[in-house]
C-alpha cells in the first residue's frame, strides 16, 4: 500500500521535478557557454558539497580538511550560515552564537578558533574577497556547501555521495531527494562516498565507482569515508555516559535514524526520541518541553551540532543533564586522499 501511495505521489509531483530540472539545466548551460560568468578566486579554494538535500556529512569532512591543512597554511572556512538571523559578511568571534552565524559555523569556531578564521557570507565571491582584504596573509579557504553556487569556481571541488542513497539512484526533488541534477557531478574533481559501513566488499566499491563515473569526467578519483563516533560525554564535566542508564535522545539533524541506529547498536537504552527538523532553531520553550518529557532525573543525549544551539538556552545546573557525541570521519584511502589534496594545493600555492 505504501509503495502504491508513493508511486501516485511521484507521478503527481513529476511535473514539478521536470520544471526544476529544466531550470537547473538551463542555468548550468548559461554558465558553461559563458552567458553567466564564474569567477575563480586568486586565493586557493576547496569546496565540500553535494547533490542531495543535506545529510551527506559535509561538516565532518570540512573538519577533516582543517585538521589536515591548518598547521600548513593560514586558512579560513567560509559558509553561508544557514538559518542565521544576520545578513552579509560576519566574522566569528567571542560574541558569536548559532543565531548570528549558524549552527555548523559555530561548531567550527568552537573547535578551531585558535587556528583559523570562520566566516559566513551568503555571497561566496564577496565573502572570499573580504577575507583576502581583511586578512591578506590568508592562503586557503574551505567553502562549506558551495557546489550549487556557480558564481564561484573553486580550485578543488569535492563532491560527497551518500553510501546509503547515492545520487545516481536518486531523483530530483520533489520526486526524489536531490537538489541538483546528476549530471552536475561532472564539476567534481573528486567524489567521496560518505557514511560507508565498517566493511565494504571490493565488488561494491568497484560497482559504485563505475556508477559514479557515468556522471563525472574521466579519471576522477573516488574515495570512501565512514563516520566514527567519539565517546558520549557530559557537557558539564566530560565524564562518559553510562550505557545502562535510560536516556532521552534529542536531535535536529538531517538523518537522525543513523544516529539512533548507532546508539542502539552500542547498547544504549533509549527511553524517548525527540526529533526536530535539521538546523532547527531551539528556544527555551523546546528545552522546557524536553525536560517535561524526559522526567524527573533526565539524561539527554544529543549531537555536537545541536549542543552548540542548546547550551546558551540552559541554566548552569541543567548542563549536568546533557550528554553529547562528537563525530569524525575516517577515509579508507587516507594516504591517497591526503596526497591528492596536498598536491592540488602545492601546484597553486
Amino acid at each position: 500500500m505504501r509503495f502504491v501511495i508513493r508511486l501516485i505521489l511521484q507521478i503527481l509531483l513529476f511535473p514539478l521535478t521536470l520544471l526544476l530540472a529544466t531550470a537547473i539545466y538551463t542555468r548550468n548551460w548559461f554558465y558553461n557557454i559563458g552567458i553567466l560568468q564564474s569567477t575563480r578566486p586568486a586565493v586557493f579554494t576547496i569546496n565540500v558539497g553535494n547533490l542531495n538535500l543535506g545529510g551527506t556529512g559535509k561538516t565532518p569532512h570540512v573538519e577533516y580538511l582543517v585538521n589536515l591543512l591548518a598547521d600548513k597554511y593560514k586558512m579560513s572556512i567560509l559558509s553561508r550560515g544557514y538559518k542565521r538571523e544576520t545578513k552579509g559578511f560576519v566574522l566569528a568571534d567571542e560574541n558569536a552564537t548559532a543565531k548570528t552565524i549558524g549552527d555548523e559555523p559555530m561548531q567550527y569556531y568552537q573547535k578551531f578558533k585558535d587556528k583559523i578564521k570562520v566566516v559566513v557570507c551568503e555571497d561566496r565571491i564577496a565573502g572570499v574577497n573580504k577575507i583576502q582584504t581583511d586578512f591578506p596573509k590568508n592562503e586557503l579557504i574551505v567553502l562549506d556547501d558551495a557546489f550549487q553556487h556557480r558564481r564561484i569556481a573553486p580550485h578543488l571541488n569535492l563532491l560527497l555521495c551518500d553510501y546509503n542513497r547515492p545520487f545516481y539512484t536518486d531523483h530530483l526533488a520533489p520526486v526524489g531527494k536531490l537538489r541538483d541534477i546528476r549530471q552536475s557531478a561532472n564539476r567534481a574533481d573528486a567524489v567521496i562516498v560518505s557514511k560507508c559501513p565498517e566493511h565494504i566488499s571490493v565488488s561494491t566499491r568497484l560497482s559504485m565507482k563505475e556508477n559514479i563515473s557515468r556522471y563525472t569526467l574521466a579519471n576522477i578519483p573516488v574515495f570512501f569515508s565512514k563516520i566514527q563516533y567519539k565517546p558520549i560525554v557530559s557537557y558539564a564535566n566530560q565524564q562518559a555516559f553510562a550505557p545502562q542508564n535510560p536516556a532521552t535522545v534529542l536531535t535536529a539533524i538531517a538523518k537522525p535514524e543513523v544516529f539512533i541506529d548507532y546508539l542502539n547498536a552500542q547498547g544504549y537504552k533509549i527511553d524517548k526520541i525527540i526529533d526536530y527538523p535539521d538546523h532547527f532553531a531551539f528556544s527555551r520553550k523546546e528545552i522546557e518541553a524536553v525536560f517535561n518529557q524526559a522526567g524527573t532525573l533526565p539524561q539527554i543525549i544529543t549531537t555536537e551540532k545541536d549542543m552548540v544551539k542548546i547550551k546558551p538556552l540552559l541554566q548552569a545546573q541543567e548542563l549536568n543533564y546533557f550528554f553529547y557525541v562528537s563525530i569524525e570521519i575516517h577515509i579508507s584511502d587516507k594516504h591517497e586522499f591526503d596526497n591528492f589534496v596536498l598536491k592540488a594545493i602545492s601546484k597553486s600555492i
